[in-house]
């Protein structure tokens, strides 16, 4: 899995573990539903400020996620 996938899946994780939908993410990023949607499913395909500031959105470090990656192989 690649670097950009990893940080896509630990967003849907978070969300849920927060129990917001991407529409509420969204507001709260100040960007429309479809944006953050074609975020998540990658077909944007790399856009790395929408990604970060989803990051700081749900206090995800980044540093955390590529260790986590390099854990998982």
């Amino acid at each position: 899995m690649d670097t950009d996938e990893l940080i896509r899946q630990r967003i849907r994780v978070r969300m849920q573990e927060r129990g917001l939908t991407q529409a509420e993410l969204a507001r709260q990023l100040g960007i429309k539903p479809p944006s953050l949607a074609q975020i998540l499913s990658g077909r944007r395909g790399r856009v790395p400020e929408s990604l970060l500031n989803v990051l700081q959105a749900l206090d995800l470090q980044l540093d955390a996620l590529s260790a986590q990656e390099k854990r998982n192989g």
